[in-house]
């Protein structure tokens, strides 16, 4: 068997021990009565049952969680898929799709915790990224501070447009291997369908213009829907696919946002793209990633679990330069 470092090291410093306490306590043993040696034999039975314990971790060298293969989502259960090279990990929730299949849905919406991770290639500069992850196109880091002074830890991430939305899904697909990404109007009005969120009740489960102080709130203040999703309504709106192509997406939002009266909180109220979202934007040409007048614009991601993502690789053709 191999031992591991540190079971070397403690055989080592115990078999010193060992023999040294051996050797006093034979040399004193005829000058000391019993009561006198019980220290010495203390110290001496720990460090045999130290030697014992580094015997049993023989070759049990413990191997970071980074190189842990994701957990495999189980029918109709909630499980936590880790982001490798990040310090986050996302809560998937199940749901059950009209033909009795299942997908999963984020229990959260995108939070800066992970999204900074994204924008500014955190994970890059601790060399914890992939090659698949690296080839994903991210976004230019934005010139503002686009949380907008309202929060940063555990705050919805906002502001991104629907290109950087979609590149952040290649970006955590490439991380984990499976496949991620933006849901389509249809599927977000099923989950909401699902999630049954009581019209009568709306400040218990979402910041509106009502409550949320013209401001977005931490994720999961607010109450849990009946699929366990937190701010489905409220908070941020959601990028929702609605047609295009994978280099130039079409979506809108659903679900509103802090500033959405309580009538547009329902599952078929959208809020198409608007020129207007990036009027003050001083840049020429303006942005095609961030939105300089659009503070309510997030994400929530699902999981289809097609299994490992392809081509990702070649996800920088849709390269737009410094925009």
């Amino acid at each position: 068997m191999i031992l591991s470092s540190a079971a070397i090291r403690r055989w080592k410093v115990c078999s010193g021990c060992l023999m040294s306490l051996m050797r006093s306590s034979a040399h004193s043993a005829s000058t000391s009565g019993v009561l006198n040696q019980m220290p010495r034999f203390a110290i001496l039975l720990g460090c045999v049952l130290t030697i014992a314990v580094s015997a049993i971790s023989f070759g049990q060298e413990t191997t970071p969680s980074e190189q842990a293969p994701p957990k495999t989502p189980t029918s109709g259960q909630v499980w936590v898929q880790d982001i490798p090279g990040t310090a986050s990990s996302l809560i998937m929730r199940p749901v059950t799709l009209p033909d009795g299949g299942e997908m999963w849905v984020m229990e959260r919406e995108v939070t800066w915790n992970l999204f900074d991770v994204f924008i500014f290639r955190l994970d890059e500069k601790k060399k914890k990224s992939s090659p698949d992850s690296d080839a994903v196109t991210r976004p230019t880091k934005p010139y503002i501070a686009v949380d907008r002074g309202f929060g940063h830890n555990d705050y919805p991430a906002l502001s991104m447009s629907l290109q950087n939305a979609v590149q952040f899904a290649k970006w955590i697909s490439a991380k984990t291997g499976r496949t991620y990404r933006i849901p389509t109007v249809d599927e977000w009005k099923m989950i909401c369908a699902q999630a049954a969120i009581p019209a009568d009740q709306l400040d218990a489960y979402a910041w509106c213009d009502s409550n949320s102080e013209e401001k977005t709130h931490p994720v999961a203040k607010k109450k849990a829907d009946a699929l366990g999703l937190h701010d489905l309504y409220g908070n941020v709106g959601e990028w929702c696919l609605t047609g295009g192509t994978p280099e130039k997406p079409e979506g809108v939002l659903m679900g509103g946002g802090y500033e959405s009266p309580e009538n547009a909180l329902n599952c078929e109220s959208n809020q198409p793209y608007d020129m207007m979202w990036n009027d003050s934007d001083p840049q020429f040409p303006k942005s095609v990633w961030w939105f300089a007048d659009a503070a309510y614009v997030g994400i929530r991601l699902v999981c289809t679990d097609d299994g490992p993502t392809k081509a990702l690789s070649n996800s920088k053709d849709d390269d737009h330069g410094d925009e």
